[in-house]
């Protein structure tokens, strides 16, 4: 990355740091969650039918809501990238 500016390269490094700390938070709440489904099942196995199946339907909604927070955290990166790039390739074709 030595053709990079300075300060390109020190708000990639940036960035990324942010980006890291999100991720571990992330990870923490995934395997919170990834806990709380293993309790889920446990306690299913101990219930009746009906009881069961309102379970799984709470555990599905969770996994849906799971699945909107990955989306969300994607597309943030892919934004950012595009942040990233757009000024780059702007200074290039001006040169």
């Amino acid at each position: 990355m030595s053709n990079w500016p300075d300060w390109f390269q020190e708000a990639l490094r940036q960035r990324f740091y942010q980006l890291e700390l999100a991720s571990e938070q992330n990870a923490s709440n995934l395997s919170e969650n990834e806990h709380s489904f293993t309790q889920i099942e446990q306690l299913k196995g101990n219930q009746t039918e009906d009881i069961q199946h309102l379970l799984s339907e709470w555990e599905e909604a969770i996994g849906y809501q799971l699945s909107q927070d990955k989306q969300s955290i994607y597309m943030e990166g892919v934004h950012d990238g595009i942040q990233l790039i757009l000024p780059v390739m702007h200074s290039t074709n001006i040169r």
